[in-house]
């Protein structure tokens, strides 16, 4: 395809696992490390996957730019960990790690909790940071929209599971995550957290 189109942009979501477990056969690690995460152009694991990938725990925020840098070793321009436990119970955080030339850039944003397991959280994250990358060509903006978008999203989602079901035991189907009513939160976020510059 990029013999066909050399400025085709591919966003890898390494769909491997999270919260310990993986999803796929551990015999798909090593062909998504050395054969298809080098080919992207974006990486977006969660924490979990990236510790897959680069063979090490990440307990701290120089553990998580270590192993970006790791995938950047790889040729990958930009590394966003979608998500990590290197915050608090109320935060979690993210990074996002451009590399253009000798130009490095990496921001960290603080994404508030909600108590609650979503599906399809990876998938949507993916695809809003694809999108305000390739309309703004700015990491720091596309992670403000990506997020603002992400917990307007969840929050809705939230909401309408905490009407329908009664108690503490939100279902998978009362948590299906409400899009067709996030229209304009997609199309035009409003972002609330700033994501900060961080010196590496």
């Amino acid at each position: 395809m990029r013999a066909e189109n050399s400025n085709l942009i591919y966003v890898c979501d390494p769909v491997m696992g999270d919260n310990g477990k993986m999803y796929v056969p551990e015999s798909l690690l090593p062909i998504f490390r050395d054969e298809i995460i080098p080919l992207a152009n974006i990486i977006t694991p969660n924490q979990y996957e990236l510790e897959l990938i680069v063979e090490r725990p990440i307990t701290s925020i120089s553990d998580a730019i270590s192993a970006i840098n790791v995938i950047h070793d790889l040729g990958v321009e930009t590394v966003v960990l979608s998500s990590t436990n290197l915050g608090s119970e109320s935060v979690l955080l993210a990074f996002a790690s451009t590399v253009h030339g000798k130009e490095r850039k990496v921001y960290k944003i603080e994404i508030p909790r909600l108590p609650a397991s979503f599906t399809g959280t990876g998938d949507l994250f993916a695809a809003l940071f694809l999108a305000w990358t390739s309309k703004t060509h700015d990491i720091q903006v596309a992670l403000e929209n990506t997020v603002a978008t992400m917990q307007a999203v969840l929050k809705r989602t939230y909401i309408y599971a905490r009407k329908v079901i009664d108690g503490d035991n939100l279902t998978v189907a009362s948590l299906e995550l409400k899009l067709i009513q996030s229209k304009n939160d997609i199309e035009s976020p409003t972002p609330s957290i700033v994501a900060e510059l961080i010196e590496v």
